[in-house]
């Protein structure tokens, strides 16, 4: 009789389980599952674009693009605002301004601060804030050329002389005299670079400076 009783008790236990796994059981539920009653799920950070006047680029300037020592990409730049300059390399971080990406042949670098990125460029003062989509496209355009610099150096079988940075020696330092003594005559905070004597004295002949 037990035994029997048992039985009976599993069956129906087994009925209740498979009645609570048909779509009709299942459905009782979902007004609280539509409810979310653990939150909505986290979306994809956006980056935020928003008008110049606004942005963090409004005072910086980008002063120059060069190749470094070891061929990296280097971009100087001038806040206007703190009186500072930066010389970063891509991926550097200083001041809170981090360079993304800098394109000699586009004399345009990108830099982000936050959650904003603006795009510089050499001919240009006014920088352009740039929306999520604008920077994927213009990351993909630097990649796209990274790789096809790349392919054409590996399809090549003579190997070939390195090629020379654009400025290097004496031509680096006169370059770099020159955007020092152009800051200066604009009024921009001037580069972490001592003045020549011979420096000094054109100034002080253009009435910059006063004479010493």
């Amino acid at each position: 009789m037990a035994v029997k009783t048992n039985a009976v008790i599993l069956i129906l236990l087994m009925s209740a389980l498979s009645g609570l796994a048909t779509e009709d059981g299942f459905a009782r539920y979902q007004l609280i599952i539509d409810k979310h009653p653990f939150g909505e799920e986290p979306l994809e950070a956006e980056t935020v674009q928003i008008s110049l006047n606004q942005s963090f680029a409004r005072h910086l300037r980008l002063s120059m693009l060069f190749e470094g020592p070891g061929g990296d990409v280097r971009a100087g730049i001038i806040d206007t605002k703190e009186k500072k300059n930066y010389i970063l390399s891509i991926g550097e971080v200083e001041g809170g301004l981090e360079l993304i990406e800098a394109d000699l042949s586009a004399s345009e670098a990108m830099l982000r601060k936050g959650s904003e990125v603006a795009l510089f460029k050499l001919e240009s003062d006014t920088p352009e804030p740039l929306s999520k989509s604008q920077q994927a496209a213009r990351r993909s355009s630097y990649a796209g050329r990274r790789s096809a610099r790349l392919a054409a150096a590996n399809k090549s079988t003579k190997p070939k002389k390195p090629e020379a940075p654009r400025l290097t020696g004496e031509a680096l330092r006169a370059h770099l005299e020159n955007v020092q003594m152009n800051a200066i005559r604009d009024g921009l905070p001037p580069l972490p670079l001592p003045l020549t004597p011979e420096m000094d004295a054109q100034l002080v002949a253009e009435g910059v400076l006063d004479p010493q």
